[in-house]
């Protein structure tokens, strides 16, 4: 979610510094915005499900070879993880002991064995489903925070008619801010960054972002008017 919602609101703002940077109206900037929000968000989220259900798809292949391997060699892969449990610290009569008990278990020693081996995390039976929801979850984040640099394009004409295309673009530097601000704090809940310092660091790559996008824009439209 914190992903998709970077992706979406950095890339929205992008277009959004560069439409002023070219000095487009509020109709273009709109226009280019939104569409290019929902596509990408689509494109993001499709690729997302795709992506997560093939790479659970091999996964599951993997662990069928592993359990023919099982079925067909037990004392070569039983070898293998002892092997690397004495190579984690374990004395070698101990690893056998262990690994020799967890082999009378088939599925829960070959589920071992991809997560020790392989280091593959076994997907659930309904890993479809899962890797859709993983897909809504990249489209509906990226199309919604997506959104925030272009909702001051819209509601603050509706309050104030009399805003002028500079102070729109403004209004939208102001939102999306924020928002990157308090996306970086919430994204430092997740690791043992400072939450200040997480955010400021989301608030500047931002800007850099939207500085380039905007810069573009006017060495375009300087291109253009000559």
């Amino acid at each position: 979610m914190i992903f998709g919602g970077l992706d979406g609101i950095l890339t929205s703002f992008a277009i959004v510094a560069g439409a002023a940077g070219g000095s487009l109206s509020t109709g273009v900037v709109l226009v280019l915005g939104f569409s290019n929000i929902f596509a990408d968000a689509l494109s993001m989220g499709v690729g997302e499900f795709l992506s997560s259900k093939a790479e659970n798809e091999w996964i599951i292949s993997e662990r069928k070879r592993e359990a023919w391997e099982m079925e067909n060699y037990p004392e070569g892969e039983i070898n293998e993880m002892i092997d690397i449990y004495e190579s984690r610290g374990m004395k070698r009569e101990d690893a056998k002991m262990v690994i020799e008990t967890m082999s009378k278990y088939k599925d829960f020693f070959i589920d071992v064995m991809m997560a020790e081996e392989l280091q593959l995390q076994v997907p659930e039976e309904d890993h479809t489903w899962e890797s859709f929801k993983e897909g809504v979850v990249m489209f509906s984040s990226f199309a919604v925070f997506g959104s925030f640099p272009l909702l001051g394009y819209v509601v603050f004409p509706t309050f104030f008619p009399d805003m002028t295309t500079e102070s729109l673009f403004y209004s939208a530097c102001a939102v999306t801010g924020i928002v990157l601000f308090g996306m970086g704090c919430v994204k430092s809940k997740f690791s043992a960054t400072n939450w200040f310092l997480c955010g400021m660091e989301t608030l500047l790559l931002g800007g850099a972002c939207a500085t380039v996008a905007y810069t573009i824009g006017q060495l375009v439209d300087g291109l253009v008017d000559t």
